[in-house]
């Protein structure tokens, strides 16, 4: 019986490429933090081209879909969560209480973030510190309504919200 020694550059390469496999899945790539823009309910802007009346199906550049630099103003105590950010990986748009209003009505006026267990689910490589906490409700009460609630309005009203903690800038 023969036996034939590995070349050290072959070795070499296996351990690499073994090594990559093995660390490949264990990095987990997130969004949080990534600028985004809150979603609100449809407000029509009454023009000559937007009649009072005009519907969205018709005329969707006719609604603004995002709260005004006004909105944010008058609200900067308040921590906004929007759900259905399409340019979020969990289509989670937040704002927290006390953010610097954003240079014009076209810049992004949150940040993405998702629902979290501890502070580690909130690394970020963007700008600011983030942490896992309750940003609306509070857990008894979410669970109260789940347990009341039909599945379809459950998630008609909350989707698959489970818990109240989100990644959110540390206060």
């Amino acid at each position: 019986m023969t036996t034939r020694a590995v070349p050290s550059i072959g070795l070499l390469a296996l351990a690499s490429c073994l090594g990559f496999f093995l660390t490949a899945g264990s990095c987990v790539e997130t969004d949080v933090g990534a600028p985004c823009n809150l979603a609100q309910n449809l407000t029509l802007r009454v023009s000559a081209e937007c009649p009072e009346g005009t519907k969205p199906e018709e005329k969707p550049a006719c609604f603004d879909r995002r709260p005004s630099l006004s909105d944010l103003a008058a609200g900067g105590d308040k921590e906004y969560v929007s759900f259905g950010a399409a340019e979020c990986d969990n289509l989670t748009c937040v704002r927290s209480r006390g953010e610097p209003l954003p240079a014009t009505e076209e810049a992004p006026n949150g940040y993405c973030s998702g629902e979290c267990i501890t502070d580690a689910d909130c690394a970020s490589d963007s700008d600011g510190k983030f942490v896992c906490r309750e940003l609306f409700l509070d857990q008894e009460f979410l669970s109260d309504l789940r347990e009341s609630l039909s599945d379809e309005e459950y998630a008609r009203y909350f989707g698959r919200i489970q818990n109240t903690k989100f990644c959110a800038r540390a206060e």
